[in-house]
């Protein structure tokens, strides 16, 4: 789901999910089938980023389909996925009311934009940005 490194807090969620796992597999019944708690225990892990649905379906020692369905077509009133948002371009008139400002813009891409000026802003990385966000969509 996510390309960034996984935070030790995540590390240590999921190294807890995993003890969840196996303590209910030792003591489970032939053929249970696996508890909705324990289930929205693997999905928040995913839908909270740092992994992807293969390592914790591995870690975890799920089905990576089984997995992905409880994530994704069937999410729970408390864990939603984040909608796709289209960019917008927001244009601060004045633009020297800033002494000093920085923008920073991301396409749905990844591709990122910065722009970083003093005083007055050239109304040239005004229409860069508009273009840049443009060629984004």
């Amino acid at each position: 789901m996510s390309k960034t490194r996984p935070t030790p807090k995540q590390i240590s969620a999921l190294e807890e999910v995993k003890q969840q796992f196996e303590a209910w597999r030792r003591s489970r019944a032939n053929r249970e089938r696996i508890p909705d708690f324990l289930w929205q225990a693997a999905t928040t892990l995913l839908l909270s980023g740092g992994f992807s649905v293969n390592t914790i379906a591995r870690n975890l020692r799920l089905n990576y389909s089984a997995l992905k369905d409880h994530a994704y077509k069937q999410p729970s009133a408390s864990i939603q996925p984040v909608p796709e948002l289209s960019p917008t371009f927001i244009e601060i008139d004045p633009p020297s009311l800033f002494p000093e400002c920085v923008i920073e813009m991301e396409g749905n891409s990844g591709t990122k934009m910065r722009m970083c000026f003093r005083g007055k802003a050239d109304p040239g990385l005004i229409e860069l940005g508009k273009y840049f966000l443009r060629e984004q969509t």
